[in-house]
């Protein structure tokens, strides 16, 4: 009898093991560092396999290319700017002065960062249309 429980102390303290190893390692994976635009280019490539940048795009330096599905952009901290390359299909709130986080790879030898997540923030505030535009129309629905 006291095998037996023993047997099962010993064999549930490898299944937890177990289950606590791959959380540990699978969080260790991926987990990226979240930087700011002086801090990549501060590091001139040298933050490892990946990393996070947050920073404000930049007016005027939008650039898409829809048939490849490839964008450029440049993204700021207010004081300095970081030149990105995305591929892959923009965010409907990506626009000029919008806040972004991009995930991917500082390519020292070009200076930009190829991104493989573009992440565009929503804005805080939504404002309420007011109730004397929303008026009933001839058909008797509402319009908003």
């Amino acid at each position: 009898m006291k095998s037996r429980k023993w047997s099962l102390l010993g064999g549930s303290a490898v299944v937890v093991g177990v289950v606590v190893y791959l959380f540990v390692t699978g969080m260790r994976d991926t987990m990226v560092y979240y930087f700011t635009v002086g801090e990549v280019l501060a590091k001139e490539g040298k933050i490892g396999k990946g990393a996070r940048v947050n920073g404000h795009v930049v007016p005027g330096t939008i650039h898409k290319d829809v048939m490849n599905l490839r964008l450029e952009f440049g993204i700021t901290d207010g004081k300095q700017t970081l030149p990105v390359v995305y591929r892959g299909i923009t965010p409907d709130t990506f626009k000029e002065g919008a806040e972004v986080v991009v995930e991917g790879k500082y390519d020292q030898a070009g200076k930009t960062f190829q991104a493989h997540t573009l992440l565009a923030k929503c804005p805080t505030k939504y404002e309420a249309e007011s109730s004397a535009s929303r008026t009933p129309s001839n058909s008797g629905k509402t319009s908003y």
